[in-house]
């Protein structure tokens, strides 16, 4: 009962300790995400969302930053659509979502200019 107990806890305090390691990762890739591009640094900046997407695929920002920098930066609007939709979908279409909203406005215009 006792080495049950033990055994509970400790998976307990890994669980937590790999989420708080996740949490510090995201935070650092973030921050080297805003850095590269104040800098202007466009790839470098699609790198760190690449690597903070491994550890929090559900990161609408960075999805939305990675669609951007297909559009704008890289000429690659096919990519640019898999990202913004991807954050429709991971957003809920949910419109009261500041980047879904953006997300779909940008959607909308990248495909007025493909048209």
């Amino acid at each position: 009962m006792v080495q049950e107990m033990v055994a509970t806890l400790l998976r307990q305090i890994r669980r937590d300790s790999k989420a708080q390691e996740q949490a510090v990762l995201v935070a650092a890739f973030r921050q080297q995400i805003s850095r590269a591009l104040e800098e202007g640094r466009w790839s470098f900046a699609e790198h760190f969302c690449d690597k903070l997407l491994v550890e929090d695929p559900h990161n609408l920002e960075a999805w939305l930053v990675k669609g951007h920098l297909a559009w704008r930066r890289f000429n690659e609007p096919g990519k640019a659509l898999t990202c913004f939709r991807q954050v429709l979908i991971l957003g809920g279409y949910e419109s009261s979502n500041a980047c879904v909203a953006r997300a779909r406005t940008s959607l909308q215009q990248l495909l007025e200019q493909l048209s």
